[in-house]
């Protein structure tokens, strides 16, 4: 899907989604993690990129905030660019898991879903 680009936001305007993504920087040279904001301007959607800098900088993983959904050609949008960037700097400063435990979590619902078709 193509989507316009836009070179500014506004913290009230309402925002589809918000990540925060690794890329390689346009000259190939880097690793950088962007935020990416989808808003709405003029009834499309248009897409915010932002460079944060150097990605190994960043402790916490990438994120990905959906603000809305669609629904066909309906649009249900419930947050703002502001809300979406406090949520996201929240889920950077204290992830909500540690990524370590993700295999001890896998293990125990595979044994648990096991136990439960079993029956």
């Amino acid at each position: 899907m193509i989507r316009r680009a836009t070179h500014y936001i506004s913290e009230d305007e309402p925002c589809m989604s918000l990540c925060e993504v690794n890329l390689i920087t346009p000259d190939m040279k880097a690793r950088h993690r962007y935020e990416i904001l989808i808003v709405v301007r003029d009834d499309n959607l248009a897409e915010y990129r932002r460079d944060m800098g150097r990605a190994d900088k960043f402790k916490a993983d990438q994120i990905n905030i959906l603000g809305g959904v669609c629904d066909g050609n309906d649009r249900f949008i419930e947050e703002t660019v502001g809300s979406l960037r406090d949520l996201a700097c929240i889920l950077r400063e204290n992830p909500s898991f540690d990524k370590n435990d993700l295999d001890t979590l896998s293990q125990w619902q595979d044994k648990n879903t096991r136990l439960i078709f079993s029956k």
